[in-house]
């Protein structure tokens, strides 16, 4: 018997995630539609990957559903904000309820979102590890925790209406890497980093490779529900700073809210990108699930994540910004096609001699 193809859909195909899980699924023979959606056009090839450059608005991504027969859609367009903005609320709420509708008019068998683990809050009646079942207790005062909020209790009640879909929601917990700019990624890029005076949490971490990893793997198997995914282990963030060799700088958590109140209504709200809640309490996910029940175990624990993310940066240093040196952006595609065009005069030539 011949297993039948699959066919996905990817919102946000232009984010890292979007960008390395379309790539990956291009070169999986048991992929033979893959869609890709975003409202800005990639900045690098895509091969087998059909791109349509159109917001989560649109009316025609439900019937692109059914007529592609798209047996998994795949949610990863979500962008950070660090200060309100209306444009933002809807591109990663608003546009998260059209893709919704579009998945049930399109009768689409599963949905997988990208969360994060911050939904659960900051709070002094956190358990020492939360549960995906756990409830939210946050304050979300920061907008790009607020969204994700949002956003998930839109999946809680999609589910209810439509428990034939199956949804599978990826709670990544403090994302690392050289190729990302995350929250955390902002908060230990500083020589100095606020903290919470008399307070030091234990924080998990996952390698950005870890992500798109795992994204891969929830996309092959059949695993539905919630799972919190992170390395193993949790480091205090006293000890995280330690590690990169940053310079604690301890406040009062009055003052810290009160900073983050003002400055997320001015430009520099990027410098202030984690709630003080979240230097104040435990939000450690139990991944229990993830290794279990998804059969998924992470390459990087948190501390091997942290030490890579501080190298990355250390070597950061060292090279030089670019002036008027500068390579042009089909270079390598034009070296590659000439090296590939030499290799068959060179093979030609040897299967005459």
């Amino acid at each position: 018997m011949i297993q039948k193809k699959r066919s996905v859909l990817i919102t946000g195909v232009c984010t890292p995630w979007g960008g390395k899980l379309a790539r990956l699924l291009e070169n999986d023979p048991d992929f033979n539609i893959i869609l890709g959606l975003d409202y800005k056009k990639p900045e690098f090839p895509l091969r087998k990957t059909e791109f349509f450059q159109v917001d989560l608005h649109n009316p025609l991504i439900a019937e692109l559903i059914k007529t592609s027969e798209v047996d998994t859609v795949c949610h990863l367009q979500f962008m950070d904000a660090y200060s309100h903005s209306e444009e933002i609320f809807d591109l990663n709420v608003m546009g998260a309820q059209s893709l919704l509708a579009a998945c049930a008019a399109g009768e689409v068998p599963r949905v997988l979102f990208m969360s994060d683990t911050m939904v659960y809050g900051g709070s002094s009646r956190n358990p020492c590890f939360l549960e995906e079942t756990a409830d939210f207790k946050g304050q979300y005062r920061h907008p790009y925790v607020r969204d994700r909020w949002e956003v998930e209790k839109l999946l809680a009640k999609f589910s209810r209406e439509y428990p034939e879909i199956k949804t599978t929601i990826l709670r990544f917990a403090n994302i690392l890497g050289p190729d990302v700019d995350t929250p955390m990624r902002r908060y230990l890029e500083a020589p100095a980093v606020p903290m919470v005076f008399g307070f030091d949490p234990m924080f998990q971490f996952t390698h950005e490779e870890d992500v798109v990893a795992a994204l891969y793997h929830a996309l092959k198997s059949d695993a539905h529900g919630v799972f919190n995914v992170a390395g193993q282990g949790a480091m205090p963030i006293g000890q995280v700073l330690r590690v990169g060799r940053r310079v604690p700088v301890p406040f009062g958590a009055p003052f810290l809210r009160m900073s983050n109140f003002f400055v997320q209504k001015t430009p520099v709200a990027d410098y202030i990108p984690i709630e003080t809640d979240f230097l104040k309490y435990t939000f450690v996910g139990d991944t229990t699930r993830m290794k279990e029940v998804l059969g998924f175990k992470p390459k990087f624990t948190s501390k091997q994540t942290v030490i890579d993310f501080f190298e990355h940066l250390r070597i950061l240093g060292y090279i030089p910004k670019r002036g008027e040196i500068e390579t042009a952006p089909e270079a390598h595609e034009q070296l590659q096609e000439y090296i590939n065009s030499m290799r068959r005069i060179n093979e030609a030539i040897q299967g005459l001699q």
